[in-house]
């Protein structure tokens, strides 16, 4: 019995919620509590000599060709102060002033684009020892974002002054979920490939893939900040694309025009999430129209009721965990791994009833198709194909027949000349030319047709026959 068979759909649907409350929790695990501490202190922000002000760095939006940033460190004795550092992380080239001297540049900053040269999106500047001095101490931070080539909402995302951090231990624990995520990713995506589920399901894990991958890369504490504009960038995009083929996965359960309409109306919120400002807006709103789409396809589907209850226990999922912070940054990797997994399994094990035609079978298939009915010689048929709801049946002399009942039907109206291969093909074991194990067959018109795995065992007893 295949492992599709033992587990019920619902148990698969629970693991899917449960796993979107294990993904917030992992999430939030590796992350530290942050200690109770006082408002930052505000700089002086002068984008221009004009417009001049207090207020945080993550507000500033460098849109000049310079911006600085001013504001005073005491220090009581420079003697027994601890080692300072200036943290920028940051889409933009900086250099770094301490009362006036230069102790550090990210890059080059410039009056323009031919003039810069990219700093790196993570930078920590040390004060050395001697210009340390009692009292107030200065500290301007020079910046431009000339290489950025599209708007973005917060390019500052944290300048402090303080004892040195050790980036990469944080980043590590924040990204560590993320790591996990890629692993299961990369084994949902073989498992797509092996089980044979779908070009789209497969396209999918892909897709999820490289999103997981761009998301990840941040752990590359020394690419140039342009590039942290492009991972925004791409990590939106291929939300974007996931969500359109999980809404044409899950249409697979609606009619034709209906999958369509779902299909556009995907587009057009993820189109309308597209307009947000934040990045991480766009994504995540992109997402929720994928996931809206699945839950509507899993409420209003016909059929196949395994699908239904993946589909909507993930959309579930998605939504509930969305509303999480860390969700864009491992939490949605989880739960897709899990999905895409529990949907590889097979539906269940499907066996071909006796694939020789009896001596009393009639020599002669009825195939409707409409309100006609074509009454075909069974030495005629050579192979079905499933194509949504309906099939194409491939004769000898090299027609094609579109029959208006799905592969299931089909070959219980024509057995037992039709024998199922694989969950979209059929074939009629009179054309069988050859057979390779653990591989595909070949007709005796030189079609080469895969096998699905559930279908293996039973190919075989008829084979052995």
């Amino acid at each position: 019995m295949a492992l599709g068979e033992r587990i019920p759909a619902s148990l698969i649907a629970l693991f899917l919620l449960l796993a979107g409350l294990a993904a917030l929790g992992i999430a939030a695990w590796p992350r530290p509590v942050p200690a109770p501490r006082t408002a930052a202190p505000a700089w002086w922000i002068c984008p221009s000599n004009a417009a001049c002000g207090w207020g945080a760095p993550t507000g500033a939006s460098l849109a000049a060709p310079v911006t600085v940033m001013r504001r005073v460190v005491r220090i009581a004795d420079p003697r027994r102060a601890e080692a300072l550092a200036v943290e920028v992380t940051a889409m933009a080239s900086a250099e770094v002033r301490w009362n006036g001297a230069v102790i550090g540049v990210n890059g080059r900053v410039g009056p323009d684009r031919a003039h810069e040269v990219p700093g790196r999106f993570t930078a920590s500047v040390p004060v050395p020892w001697e210009r340390l001095r009692a009292g107030d101490n200065l500290v301007e931070v020079r910046f431009s974002a000339h290489h950025r080539w599209v708007p973005v909402g917060r390019p500052v995302h944290r300048l402090a002054v303080g004892p040195p951090q050790e980036p990469l231990r944080g980043v590590l624990r924040a990204y560590l979920p993320t790591l996990v995520a890629l692993g299961l990713l990369v084994a949902a995506l073989l498992l797509q490939l092996f089980a044979g589920t779908g070009r789209v399901a497969a396209l999918l894990a892909g897709v999820v893939l490289a999103q997981a991958v761009a998301e990840a890369s941040k752990l590359m504490l020394t690419y140039a900040y342009p590039w942290q504009v492009t991972r925004l960038f791409v990590v939106a995009l291929l939300a974007g694309i996931g969500a359109l083929l999980l809404a044409w996965l899950a249409g697979a359960l609606v009619g034709r025009r209906a999958r369509m309409l779902l299909v556009v109306v995907t587009a057009l919120a993820v189109g309308g999430a597209w307009l947000l400002p934040a990045w991480d807006a766009k994504a995540l709103w992109a997402l929720r129209a994928g996931a809206g789409a699945a839950l509507a396809c899993a409420a209003f589907g016909q059929g196949r009721m395994r699908m239904r209850v993946l589909l909507g226990g993930y959309g579930l999922a998605l939504l509930w965990s969305s509303l999480v912070p860390g969700f864009l940054d491992s939490g949605y990797y989880l739960l897709a791994a899990a999905f895409l997994a529990a949907i590889a399994f097979p539906r269940r094990a499907v066996p071909v009833e006796a694939p020789i035609p009896a001596p009393a079978a009639s020599p002669y298939v009825t195939l409707p198709h409409g309100n006609v009915q074509h009454r075909i010689a069974s030495g005629d048929l050579l192979r079905a194909q499933a194509e949504d709801d309906y099939c194409r049946v491939h004769l000898a002399d090299g027609r094609d027949l579109l029959v208006t009942v799905n592969l299931g039907a089909l070959v219980r109206m024509a057995e037992p000349h039709l024998i199922r291969v694989h969950r979209s093909h059929a074939v009629n074991g009179a054309s069988v030319a050859a057979l390779h194990r653990g591989g595909p067959i070949e007709l005796v018109d030189g079609t080469s047709i895969p096998v699905g795995r559930t279908y293996r065992a039973a190919l075989a007893a008829w084979r052995d026959q």
